[in-house]
């Protein structure tokens, strides 16, 4: 059941077209909320709101911020955007959009035609925070002459309001275009699926890179299977099968206190052994001979290296890349000098995959 409690909005801390960030009255520890505008409208200093504490209450990662529910200082809203698609559908929160491939859409009619992933680049990542170091090394090393898109998947935040990381690499020109599938919702182009939004980046807006990923917050359990990233396993395998040059991008740590994903992860390792059925090259960093025979352990007794070949890059460049653009990503928390393995695995899986374009 949720929590719900009702607060008054003291400030409007921090606002975009598609997000506002407010400072609370409220008996509750936390006095953070987020509204998508898109939702709610926008919201004042002194408007009474109702909002869902859950998430903070229970101290989840997703927590350190309430959700804003309604606003009782405002009145009657009208629809006034287009589009017949639903998103959070026979949910309180359901919103129409205007999916690209429907018929009031003007890009309706080149969604009749098959996918074609010839010749393509798909990077297939379970972290969010994969998605900005990505984008940077993609467009360092091509001196920004190819044009990168994301496929932002419902495993994670469904509003893309909530990346701070897509706002970023909007603002520095390193991401040409977003496409938010399933509930999620806010990209610049909304889709049914993962087909028709393949579609619409390789075929009809013509990227030349499409990075496939999740907003922030996945879902892990302990368990094999129970975690949010396995549906990217599917994508990537069905990406491959239509001849798109197809990688699963590694997650690398050595600082996680958690030691199934000390090394490379166990959700790696089960993406490529239980559900990709074909052959996809593993993309590895230089990295503390130490270090790569722990991965290279990891991958042997996963039986891993019978079934995909393992290619070694350096990866160390991505250093340069964030440099130029100023960027200092984090994963988990940590940055570059912490979790270096992770990052370089980034910008190896990114100079490997530019040789096959």
């Amino acid at each position: 059941m949720l929590e719900i409690k009702k607060a008054v909005v003291v400030k409007v801390e921090r606002s975009n077209k598609v997000l506002q960030e407010v400072t609370l009255e409220i008996e509750h520890p936390c006095k953070k909320a987020m509204n998508y505008i898109q939702m709610m409208g926008e919201i004042r200093a002194g408007d009474v709101v109702l909002v869902n504490t859950t998430a903070c209450s229970l101290n989840l990662g997703t927590g350190g911020y309430h959700f804003i529910m309604g606003n009782s200082s405002s009145g009657d809203r009208e629809l006034l955007d287009t589009g017949h698609g639903m998103k959070l559908k026979y949910t309180p929160n359901q919103i129409n959009v205007l999916f690209a491939e429907e018929e009031a859409s003007e890009l309706h009619g080149f969604f009749f035609r098959d996918l074609d992933l010839g010749g393509k680049l798909l990077l297939v990542g379970e972290l969010h925070s994969m998605l900005v170091p990505l984008c940077a090394h993609l467009k360092y090393c091509t001196e920004g002459e190819i044009r990168v898109g994301c496929i932002v998947s419902d495993h994670g935040a469904l509003p893309i309001g909530m990346s701070r990381n897509i706002e970023i690499l909007k603002d520095k020109g390193l991401l040409d275009k977003s496409v938010t599938i399933g509930n999620a919702f806010g990209g610049d182009y909304e889709c049914v699926n993962i087909y028709t939004a393949l579609q619409l980046l390789a075929n009809i807006l013509n990227m030349d890179v499409i990075i496939i990923t999740m907003g922030p917050g996945i879902m892990g359990t302990g368990t094999p299977f129970g975690f949010s990233g396995l549906e990217l396993g599917f994508y990537l395998e069905f990406c491959h099968g239509r001849g798109a040059n197809a990688f699963y991008v590694p997650r690398i740590s050595f600082r996680d206190a958690r030691i199934r994903h000390r090394g490379i992860s166990h959700h790696f390792i089960t993406v490529l052994q239980k559900i990709v059925r074909g052959s996809i090259p593993i993309i590895l960093p230089i990295m503390d001979i130490n270090k790569l025979k722990y991965v290279m352990t990891q991958l042997r007794l996963s039986g891993l290296l019978v079934k995909h070949p393992v290619h070694i890059r350096s990866g160390k460049n991505i250093v340069n890349s964030l440099s130029r653009y100023k960027l200092d990503p984090t994963t988990m928390g940590r940055g570059l000098d912490e979790e270096r393995e992770f990052f370089h695995g980034l910008g190896a899986i990114v100079e490997y995959g530019l040789t096959r374009l």
